[in-house]
């Protein structure tokens, strides 16, 4: 009998730690290296709106795989000298875990507040994100659909150069769904840029992108090329 009890006790040590190690793995982080590639054209109307075209194509697992191409497309009033609004659209194509293309769908809508001081800009930028897999069917917001992004930067114009950096915060939380996952995720960028001519600009940043409350969260490291032309 006590052989018995003590094999028991042993079995069950065992489906113990094995359950253990499954939710290790389960919240376990993973981490990866990643580039996205941009560009963006500009061009600004006279009644104080800016319109922008933005294609992105971005590589995943240590850059070697493709992850995803987005386009998007945005405009900005400028309220006055310190609030601009704005809405735009995008579509992607991403791949599922049979890399099988996929695409999606997102509007948002955006409010930002600026404030500059000699050579610094301070901005911070709220926007309100709705995503969408099917064009036929995007009234309803299920759970997690509706994303808030805030993003705090400060830029620094290095005086009598063609050189610009900056550094920024953003963090990204569900507006709907279940309120125990109400942040999810966070970018801390780091970045600098180089004015090549009056009207085009290329910039240089790294991202460290840390998910958090979610299955699997993931730590990306990523560096972005980016070129942008203004009209």
């Amino acid at each position: 009998m006590t052989g018995m009890t003590i094999r028991a006790v042993q079995f069950r040590s065992v489906l113990f730690l094995l359950g253990l190690s499954g939710i290790s793995q389960l919240c376990g982080q993973y981490k990866d290296f990643r580039t996205w590639y941009e560009i963006e054209v500009n061009t600004g109307l006279k009644n104080g709106i800016d319109l922008s075209a933005e294609l992105e194509q971005r590589l995943q697992d240590n850059s070697l795989r493709y992850d995803r191409t987005l386009l998007t497309l945005s405009a900005d009033y400028r309220v006055n000298k310190y609030l601009d609004v704005g809405a735009g659209a995008r579509g992607l194509l991403t791949t599922d875990g049979e890399e099988n293309l996929q695409a999606r769908y997102r509007l948002h809508g955006d409010a930002s507040g600026r404030y500059s001081l000699e050579a610094f800009d301070l901005s911070l930028r709220m926007r309100l994100q709705y995503g969408f897999d099917d064009l036929g069917n995007f009234t309803r917001v299920s759970d997690n659909s509706l994303v808030n992004r805030n993003r705090i930067r400060l830029r620094y114009r290095v005086f009598g150069t063609r050189v610009g950096t900056f550094v920024s915060v953003e963090s990204f939380h569900f507006a709907s769904g279940r309120p125990a996952r109400r942040t999810y995720k966070a970018r801390y960028s780091l970045g600098g840029s180089y004015t090549l001519t009056f009207r085009s600009e290329f910039g240089l940043r790294y991202i460290l992108e840390d998910e958090f409350n979610v299955p699997n969260p993931l730590q990306a490291h990523i560096l972005v090329f980016s070129y942008s032309y203004n009209l």
